[in-house]
């Protein structure tokens, strides 16, 4: 066992103290470094907030900071903000703008706007442009009317207040000329500096028709076509109609103002002044193709085949036929009349001689052509035909004194004398007629002046034109040397005369000149 004595503990208490005590030191030593980079980090990082403070301080008091502006181009009605007015690219910083004047609002124009910039602390005041640009809301174009080729800035109202500022305007798409747009709203669209709007293109068709008024003249019973007073008319829409404000008087014989309305496709109308001249009809219309009628008994009649009439102008009229006094029902000779009144009102009229028969026309037609064959020729004059035909029925045909008047036609008073080879002065009359017509020798009746104690029908012939004669086929049996066939006006009153001294039998040839052609005398 191992005795320890107090010396000894107290060197060996001393000893571990300074044992420990060098341990402690080594630990210390070796923390040390530590410390130093952690405390230097600190101050480092001290100091560089205190410099940045102080820069930043210097900065924000009397650094100074550059900024370009720009004017501003809006829309009427467009948001403006004051940060619109700072050129990005030329600016330095982060600078914040604002309107210096907070009750500030754009009006239309130019107007200038001043600005309150910041950047940290510091400030300062500037001025830049603003300009407000109008749309116009519509644009009116007449129709057709020729303009120069639309601009965008043609839209723009107050565009003038922006010279000399750069602003992008255009068309969305590029419109038509202005006279190839059609009546109507047509809507355009365009953009300012990126900003889209549209506006009213209002094509209206306002313009009337334009014409030169010229006279017309035209002849009584003519009409006129409003378009014949009008010449050069136009209208860039078209012409949708002519028209007369009210019907002129086409049978005026005094000079009218004859008022047209002219209308376009579009509504639009003009009235103009022209003259109306008539030239009134001075002559009475004639009346051609009427002859005389036969037709059967029951059959009915056909009154206009082949009648025409015409005024002095040579225009057609109608005719117009009363035939009120004729009974096809009923065998007798009637008379027909046709009439007609031109545009002027003068009138002409002719009457014919409508025969309703009980006998076959075609069958009196072909005896008495049979005998033509026999008595005449291709070389005989009209004259010798008139002599021929006056022998053969002075031969062939004894007077009878039938009773109870005369046959009712001519045809069949004709068709009688054939048949029965006789007959009174009507027979003799009616055979003479039918044979020279057939033959084409112009003849027409003629009779004693009504009230004379006997009546008496003979002919009247033309032969080769040699003017109107008389033709009287009765056998007279008084030898007074009259020739029968064919005598002159002033033969048939000598023979009168000699008839009333010698036999005293008054007015034999005596007749109304008024109701016939001129006879030789």
């Amino acid at each position: 066992m191992k005795v320890t004595s107090s010396l000894d503990l107290r060197t060996n208490n001393n000893y571990d103290r300074q044992v420990r005590k060098t341990q402690y030191k080594k630990q210390k030593n070796k923390r040390s470094p530590v410390k130093s980079v952690i405390l230097s980090i600190f101050i480092l990082t001290l100091l560089s907030g205190i410099c940045f403070a102080g820069w930043f301080y210097w900065w924000t008091q009397y650094a100074r900071f550059e900024y370009a502006l720009q004017p501003v181009v809006v829309l009427s009605g467009q948001p403006v903000s004051a940060i619109d007015f700072i050129y990005p690219s030329e600016t330095t910083g982060r600078i914040s703008a604002a309107f210096t004047n907070l009750g500030f609002r754009p009006v239309p124009g130019a107007q200038s706007v001043s600005l309150t910039l910041s950047l940290g602390r510091r400030t300062l005041q500037a001025t830049s442009g603003l300009f407000v640009l109008t749309p116009v809301t519509q644009l009116s174009h007449e129709y057709k009317e020729p303009a120069p080729e639309l601009k965008p800035m043609d839209f723009i109202s107050n565009i003038h207040t922006a010279s000399g500022i750069a602003y992008d305007l255009r068309f969305v798409e590029e419109p038509l000329l202005l006279e190839e747009y059609d009546v109507g709203e047509h809507t355009l669209f365009l953009t300012l500096n990126g900003s889209p709007f549209e506006v009213q293109l209002d094509v209206a068709d306002t313009t009337p028709p334009t014409a030169t008024a010229i006279a017309v003249v035209i002849n009584a019973g003519e009409t006129a076509e409003p378009r014949q007073f009008l010449t050069d008319y136009y209208d860039a829409s078209g012409i949708k109609s002519v028209e007369f404000v009210s019907m002129p008087n086409f049978l005026s014989d005094r000079d009218q103002i004859v008022e047209i309305e002219v209308t376009d496709n579009n509504g639009n109308s003009s009235i103009f002044n022209s003259e109306l001249i008539v030239i009134l009809n001075t002559e009475d219309p004639v009346i051609e193709g009427t002859d005389t009628i036969i037709s059967r008994v029951n059959n009915p009649i056909i009154y206009l085949a082949g009648v025409t009439a015409f005024d002095d102008k040579g225009r057609a009229l109608d005719v117009q036929v009363d035939s009120s006094g004729v009974d096809q029902f009923t065998v007798g000779e009637y008379t027909v009349l046709y009439y007609v009144v031109d545009a002027t009102g003068n009138r002409s009229e002719v009457r014919e001689t409508v025969f309703i028969i009980d006998v076959d026309i075609e069958a009196v037609y072909e005896e008495v052509d049979s005998v033509l064959d026999v008595i005449l020729n291709d070389d005989m004059s009209q004259l010798e035909k008139v002599r021929a035909i006056h022998r053969w029925i002075q031969r062939e045909i004894g007077y009878v004194n039938v009773g109870g008047g005369p046959p009712p036609t001519v045809y069949d008073a004709a068709y009688r004398a054939l048949r029965q080879r006789g007959g009174n002065c009507f027979n003799y009359y009616a055979l003479a007629e039918v044979m020279l017509t057939r033959a084409g020798i112009p003849n027409m009746l003629i009779e004693r002046i009504p009230g004379t104690p006997t009546r008496h029908r003979w002919n009247l012939v033309n032969p080769d034109d040699l003017g109107w004669h008389h033709f009287d086929s009765v056998p007279a049996g008084l030898n007074l040397g009259v020739r029968a066939a064919f005598f002159t006006d002033s033969e048939a009153r000598e023979f009168s005369e000699r008839l009333q001294a010698e036999r005293g039998r008054q007015d034999y040839f005596t007749y109304n000149p008024d109701l016939y052609p001129e006879i030789v005398q």
